[in-house]
């Protein structure tokens, strides 16, 4: 091997390794770490419905919230509706309590609880 063939021999392994290390870091690109919780402020289902659906607001007493669950106290568990907010899209879970309903949400959680609590105190 002649002195011209080794050099050409280095620089195309230098252009491999180079485009081999290129390749590697555009596929195994490191993602950025998210450290808020995202919420949405646009409900998947109608809110007079879910009203509707609660007994009207005359039942509701207030409204509490956590990342994605809803929990909705109210007066008369008589005039809720329980399989038909189990319908509602974007309602995955329900639970009630003696005087308080629950319900998994996703992030629109706390919109809900906003919404929920305005419409109580709309009629104080």
């Amino acid at each position: 091997m002649t002195c011209k063939q080794k050099a050409l021999y280095v620089f195309l392994i230098i252009i491999t390794f180079g485009l081999i290390l290129i390749w590697w870091n555009k596929k195994y690109k490191k993602t950025k770490v998210s450290t808020e919780l995202s919420t949405n402020t646009k409900l998947p289902f109608k809110f007079e419905k879910l009203v509707e659906l609660l007994g009207n607001k005359d039942n509701l007493e207030s409204a509490t919230s956590t990342n994605k669950v809803v929990k909705i106290n109210f007066k008369d568990r008589k005039l809720i509706k329980a399989e038909d907010i189990a319908k509602l899209d974007g309602v995955s879970g329900i639970t009630f309590q003696s005087k308080a309903i629950s319900l998994v949400v996703g992030n629109c959680a706390n919109q809900v609880e906003k919404l929920i609590n305005s419409e109580v105190n709309d009629g104080k």
